[in-house]
């Protein structure tokens, strides 16, 4: 059986330009390019694209993991990008600041990285032995669940440095709306996953992971 594929390498934050002044694109487009004005039609538009229906996720498995990718894959990536860049400007706005969370953008910029690679593993050969239900799927969900917990910490840590996502008195639109999406992206991140564990993992290892060997050596 073939291994999981290898995480790939990203560059590191050091070598990308996340400064505002290189790429406002983001910002504009949540309407907070400046921490004193707000356009409030693109802020509205965007806030108005976090809404989620509410409706119950499918009942069997194909339809789940389609749900999964649609609703959670790309569109939660995107919005740790964005969230990314918005930490980013207001570390250059805010980093003298006691409440200032710092580290809070490449605390976010790991978290893409660790969860970008975790959904590759998954739509490349994770949910296809599921589906398939080849030897090997039980392990393979082991591996992903070893891996929720790892994204897990990330999100935990993200929590304990901005204390929850409260935000400090006096502080910017631009800071207020990063701790908003940094609440949506800890609340989808961890709703995806426990969507795989109560839903689409095998019973063995949804009750208990005791014993289970998580490692790519089970793949091989």
């Amino acid at each position: 059986m073939r291994p999981l594929p290898e995480r790939p390498e990203h560059p590191s934050r050091s070598g990308l330009d996340l400064t505002p002044a290189s790429d406002p694109t983001v910002l504009r487009r949540w309407g907070v390019t400046d921490c004193d004005r707000v356009d409030r039609r693109s802020l509205t538009r965007s806030l108005t694209r976090l809404q989620d229906p509410e409706a119950p996720p499918p009942p069997d498995s194909a339809a789940l993991i389609r749900h999964i990718r649609k609703r959670y894959h790309r569109a939660l990536i995107a919005l740790i990008g964005d969230a990314v860049e918005m930490a980013t400007a207001c570390e250059a706005a805010h980093s003298r600041k006691a409440q200032w969370p710092h580290g809070l953008s490449d605390r976010l910029a790991r978290l893409m990285e660790v969860l970008e690679a975790h959904q590759q593993r998954e739509d490349a050969v994770v949910f296809p032995m599921l589906l398939d239900g080849r030897p090997g799927a039980t392990g393979a969900a082991c591996l992903m669940v070893a891996e929720h917990d790892e994204v897990r910490a990330l999100l935990d840590a993200n929590l304990s440095i901005t204390r929850s996502f409260e935000v400090p008195t006096g502080a910017c639109a631009k800071w207020r709306l990063l701790y908003l999406l940094c609440g949506k992206i800890d609340f989808d991140v961890r709703e995806q996953m426990r969507l795989e564990e109560a839903a689409l993992f095998p019973p063995d290892i949804r009750d208990s992971t005791e014993g289970c060997i998580c490692s790519a050596a089970t793949f091989r």
